[in-house]
């Protein structure tokens, strides 16, 4: 698809947010969107047509890359924010902004000047929508993005294996989890999302839990000694929400410099589907064996059985598996929001 170019507007700089750290929000160039042209059920040449309209009715003149594959969004984002690229946007769903965030920090690494990124949602998931609290039409989202200052977010950090068994790094900038959601995950994503995250996300929970054993772990918290944990799942948030809408981490803040660490328990099958809707609430705390503590530095986590394969999620995608090192990145990504 060609680069689309459009006419450019001011920007509104009315906006204020209190005493949250701010970035110089300033726009010499027009912004890039790296568009995911699979999100959303798909965006053919037709619907772009309709859309960069309402795109640029927000953000003005802009300039417009589309993906061709899993980690594209990276490699493009990469690029831009090396050629000075100040705003970054992507065009889709968490998967698309978790790895245009990863194309920014890395280009961070390598001395680019921090570029700030911005999200027009696109997906069906949406989760990390929820967190930053963004418009779902695509006139308002870019129009927020325009009005809006760069805020720098944390960035979760991981070490794992890799399903080659190789040792690999991946960042995450809303929910990583291990155990039951991360088998969740990966069938949701195998069986699509035409009728929605939320049911595509309910179904595979109710198929999964059929054969699904709890799983024992060793974790180890921010330098204190090894626990040996019998789990049904673990989630450490940076966002709150995760699986088409469920509030796993609901104290979960962005720019705390910490992760949320949400674990359940041994819990029962039919303990799990009725507490279902209070996961969805985020009230799901106070259930017995359920626990919410934070990690500070960085949790290890490694199965009890060198030999159990026990899956990771990062960011609804499922690259791996235990053995594993959480850290936290603290204030690393300037996002408008």
């Amino acid at each position: 698809m060609p680069t689309e170019r459009v006419q450019d507007r001011v920007p509104n700089r009315d906006d204020e947010r209190g005493d949250d750290p701010i970035i110089d929000d300033r726009i010499d160039e027009r912004p890039w969107v790296i568009v995911n042209p699979k999100a959303g059920g798909g965006i053919s040449q037709k619907k772009w047509a309709r859309l960069v309209g309402a795109v640029s009715a927000g953000l003005g003149e802009i300039r417009v890359r589309f993906t061709e594959g899993t980690g594209h969004a990276t490699a493009l984002a990469h690029e831009i924010a090396m050629q000075g690229g100040q705003l970054i946007v992507a065009f889709g769903g968490d998967g698309t902004a978790s790895e245009v965030a990863a194309g920014l920090l890395s280009a961070s690494e390598a001395g680019a000047p921090p570029s700030q990124m911005g999200l027009i949602p696109r997906g069906t998931g949406g989760d990390f929508r929820r967190t930053l609290d963004l418009p779902t039409d695509v006139a308002q989202a870019a129009e927020h993005i325009r009005n809006s200052r760069a805020h720098r977010i944390d960035v979760g950090h991981v070490q794992f294996v890799s399903h080659q068994g190789e040792l690999t790094r991946r960042i995450f900038i809303n929910v990583a989890s291990f155990g039951f959601s991360s088998d969740v995950a990966a069938r949701a994503n195998l069986s699509g999302k035409a009728l929605g995250a939320k049911t595509a996300f309910l179904g595979a929970t109710v198929r999964t839990l059929i054969a699904y054993e709890n799983t024992e772990v060793m974790l180890e918290l921010d330098g204190a000694a090894p626990v040996r944990r019998t789990l049904l799942l673990a989630a450490l948030g940076n966002g709150r929400y995760f699986g088409g809408g469920m509030k796993i981490c609901p104290d979960a803040k962005l720019d705390s410099g910490e992760l949320s660490l949400v674990t359940v328990g041994d819990l029962g099958k039919m303990k799990v589907l009725a507490s279902l809707p209070r996961l969805f609430a985020g009230t799901h705390l106070t259930i017995e064996g359920v626990h919410g503590t934070q990690v500070r530095r960085r949790l290890r986590a490694s199965p009890v059985d060198p030999g159990q394969v026990i899956a990771i999620e990062l960011d609804g995608e499922t690259p791996g598996r235990l053995p594993a090192t959480f850290e936290v990145l603290p204030r690393a990504l300037p996002v408008r929001f």
